[in-house]
């Protein structure tokens, strides 16, 4: 007898809830949180908190004031910096101060010997082949005194490593990206000419993967900072959390989320475009007034007992703590990219937001 519609569609309903609890299944357990790792900090300090900062759009007169107020409430923080000058200035997030401009090498300078951290976002703004990749470098070493020990992938960059479609590491994922994906990257591709995997395994010991909207990392992904044997040529990936600009910045440090990140012994890596503009009172005018908002929240950090260092030494005193291990599981990594995944749907309800 052949089936009637009624029967047919509760077929396709009880085929539909099977699915559904396969699916939801699933989902939880990859999301299912990991062990929490408790961390002791120096000095009996209760969290550690950090800035690292994105130098797009950087521009000298925008950035000094801000940079004033943190050294002026005891902070020290990663800035990033491009060595050589843009090459593609079609592309408006290329355009910034870099350590050509003789003015702005000296503030980097100064910054360095008041103890900020200086890393690099790639040698330009605009796609560097291997050639200028190792003239940057050596360049950044000749003015700082060393290599650099964190770097940032930036915006469209084709030497980028590990971006696009190689910044996932579970399948699904990468087949998604490479079927919506508009760019590809080719940093740890040998065979590509802006390779350059090899230089950032023997010179940079953290890359920045992921951004998150939470206030403690340790509640995001207690591995920190974390190895991918699927990426050979990263030495350790580290995440950021969402601060981008006043707005943000001024909601991720919220006087809830300060007591929160205190209360769990949280570690705060905030990710800012501090010298886009978005921190000053008017980036059309080109004002130099710090927005208010960004003062009144380092006076705050700054009142509670927190340890205020730069990035990479935070990252290298987790890698020295008891219980830091270093690999995560393949449910932990798929974990953190689901969690990525879903920030991102977020930010894009409230804001263009980019992959």
């Amino acid at each position: 007898m052949a089936m009637t519609t009624s029967h047919k569609l509760q077929k396709a309903l009880r085929i539909a809830f099977c699915l559904a609890i396969v699916a939801g299944g699933t989902l939880a357990y990859f999301l299912y949180p990991p062990e929490p790792w408790s961390v002791t900090f120096p000095g009996g300090k209760k969290f550690a908190f950090s800035i690292v900062d994105d130098t797009d759009l950087t521009k000298l007169e925008r950035v000094k004031p801000l940079y004033d107020l943190l050294y002026q409430y005891g902070f020290r923080t990663t800035k990033t910096v491009w060595v050589l000058a843009s090459n593609d200035l079609s592309h408006s997030p290329n355009h910034g101060d870099t350590l050509k401009d003789p003015a702005y090498r000296a503030f980097v300078l100064d910054l360095q010997n008041k103890g900020f951290e200086i890393a690099l976002h790639g040698v330009r703004g605009g796609s560097s082949t291997r050639e200028d990749i190792i003239e940057g470098i050596e360049e950044f070493k000749n003015t700082l005194g060393h290599y650099p020990t964190l770097h940032v992938n930036h915006s469209y960059n084709k030497d980028n490593v590990y971006w696009g479609v190689h910044r996932w590491s579970f399948a699904p994922f990468r087949w998604l990206y490479g079927w919506i994906g508009e760019y590809d990257f080719g940093g740890e591709d040998s065979t590509s000419p802006y390779f350059w995997g090899d230089i950032v395994k023997q010179h940079i010991r953290y890359v920045n993967q992921f951004t998150y909207s939470d206030v403690n990392l340790l509640a995001v992904n207690p591995v920190l900072p974390y190895h991918l044997p699927d990426k050979p040529y990263v030495n350790y990936w580290f995440p950021t959390l969402d601060g981008d600009g006043a707005d943000h910045f001024n909601k991720l440090l919220s006087e809830d989320n300060l007591n929160r990140l205190e209360k769990e012994g949280g570690v705060c890596l905030v990710y800012a475009h501090l010298g886009a503009g978005g921190f000053n009172v008017d980036d059309k005018r080109h004002d130099d007034a710090v927005d208010p908002r960004f003062e009144a929240r380092l006076k705050a950090l700054a009142s509670r007992n927190g340890w205020f260092a730069p990035a990479s030494e935070i990252l290298d005193y987790l890698r020295a703590q008891p219980g830091w291990r270093g690999e995560m599981t393949f449910r932990e990594t798929v974990r953190l990219e689901i969690l990525f995944l879903w920030n991102r749907f977020l930010v894009g309800l409230s804001r263009e937001g980019r992959w």
